[in-house]
């Protein structure tokens, strides 16, 4: 690890990452931080019972390993890599993890794993697992913007890429590497990066193991540097490296410029509805028409949704064939959404549940396929690195037209969550995980890991009862 570093963009992120500290950055972004950990925990709550997420995790106790690190609400310790894999799996189960538009990347799935399990093993502070979090979100979500759409048009997702690349920071972070080594740590990240979006196309369950593989990744990448095995120095701008690989037409600006000053994680959206980011406005404009007018699906004869290019063709499947399709389909969602938004109100949550129900129904099938996706220029306009607007317009049997503008999805930067806001949330998520005393335990420590909480106490007490992750939820 002695090797000199390129003046590069890989070293300037690196020598970055090695020096930031946590009174670098604003207060707004350390409370933020902690939000969104907080946002992450519940999620997992969610994910956690999935099938998905169960074999997941009896594949990695299977398997074994040192237990040095939890399994989210299980109880069980195994190595961090697989712990990280595990728990990166509960967070992206089912689409409700946090998401940035911008750069098409779930960091909370990618880098939280990474930096929990290895502020675990390390026994770390709550600052330093923050500074390494805020790095690795900092990192990904850079890469990311510097290297799309191009990386989505070539058919790469940036959780498994990108994340890989934060969480070997954030890891690194966590083991104290120097600027050296934390180059030497993103060039490992470059072998293991990886993660086609096929599933697009013709299915498949591994795209709900995208935040694992970022997460794993990024752990083993900075394991394999403390112990000598580093990577390419120079693994974001070189010949072969990430950029031109995963991009072709990257801006390296976008990871160098402001560093430091601004922070893109401020950009995350945390979601209310369990599908794409790019469809939250939609399903808000539809629970709304549908609480509105008490609509029932019988009553609409036309849908049109207005939608920027890049949903088109990713986001507008007509008939999905299966639940991650739904979830990532903007007319099976809206019309879900107009669907129950007469008895659920405007405010309600699309859940994972909702969908598979909604699945079953002919009638919320026929009026998805009846869906008329549109580009249009005032919703291409209002697109950018933090959100996706939406217009919705219907027309009823009777020939009355119905409109909803959405600018703002519940939960983007615009209509942020506030800590009390998510607190309420995640109580209501994981009522019946943990009792009471330790539900409130928890919040209390989240909220002092910027004072004197580990997150080694985080993991032991975010623990469910015994059977909770055995029965369906």
């Amino acid at each position: 690890m002695s090797a000199a570093i390129n003046k590069g963009t890989t070293a300037v992120l690196a020598e970055w990452a090695a020096g930031f500290r946590l009174e670098d950055a604003p207060d707004e972004v350390v409370q933020r931080m902690k939000a969104l950990v907080l946002d992450f925990l519940r999620v997992t709550a969610v994910g956690a019972r999935l099938p998905w997420s169960r074999s997941t995790r009896q594949l990695a106790l299977q398997l074994g390993g040192k237990a040095e690190s939890s399994l989210l609400l299980c109880g069980s310790r195994i190595d961090a890599a697989r712990a990280a894999f595990v728990n990166g799996a509960y967070a992206h189960a089912c689409d409700l993890d946090d998401t940035h538009v911008g750069s098409m990347h779930h960091a909370g799935a990618s880098i939280l794993p990474a930096v929990l399990a290895m502020a675990e093993r390390e026994n770390s502070t709550g600052r330093a697992a923050l500074e390494a979090a805020i790095i690795g979100y900092e990192a990904s979500l850079r890469i990311g913007l510097a290297t799309q759409p191009a990386l989505f048009q070539r058919g790469f997702m940036a959780t498994p890429t990108c994340g890989a690349m934060g969480a070997a920071l954030a890891a690194g972070k966590l083991l104290n590497f120097n600027a050296t080594d934390m180059a030497g740590a993103l060039g490992a990240a470059g072998a293991y990066a990886g993660g086609l979006a096929q599933f697009y196309h013709s299915g498949g369950v591994t795209k709900r193991l995208n935040g694992a593989r970022g997460a794993e990744s990024g752990v083993m990448a900075a394991l394999l540097t403390q112990a000598g095995i580093w990577g390419p120095r120079d693994i974001l701008e070189g010949e072969a490296g990430f950029f031109r690989a995963f991009s072709g037409d990257a801006r390296p600006e976008k990871v160098t410029g402001d560093l430091g000053r601004g922070f893109r994680l401020m950009e995350v959206s945390t979601k209310i509805h369990a599908g794409a980011g790019r469809l939250q406005a939609t399903a808000d404009a539809g629970l709304r028409l549908g609480f509105e007018n008490k609509l029932t699906p019988d009553q609409i004869t036309d849908l049109e949704v207005g939608i920027p290019k890049v949903v088109q063709g990713r986001l507008t499947q007509l008939d999905p064939p299966d639940l991650q399709a739904a979830q990532l389909s903007i007319p099976f969602s809206l019309a879900m959404a107009l669907s129950l938004g007469r008895t659920r109100g405007a405010q309600a949550a699309l859940r994972r549940e909702d969908y598979e129900v909604a699945l079953a129904d002919k009638a919320v099938r026929a009026l998805s396929n009846r869906v008329r996706c549109v580009l249009d220029a005032e919703i291409e306009a209002g697109t950018n690195t933090e959100e996706v607007p939406s217009r919705v317009t219907i027309k009823l049997a009777d020939g009355k037209t119905l409109e909803a503008r959405e600018p703002h999805p519940r939960g983007s930067p615009h209509r942020r969550m506030s800590w009390d806001e998510l607190s309420a949330l995640f109580k209501d998520t994981v009522a019946d995980a943990l009792p009471d005393a330790t539900l409130n335990k928890v919040l209390d420590l989240v909220a002092a890991l910027d004072g004197d909480a580990r997150p080694r106490e985080i993991m032991s007490t975010y623990a469910a009862a015994p059977g909770w992750l055995a029965r369906d939820n």
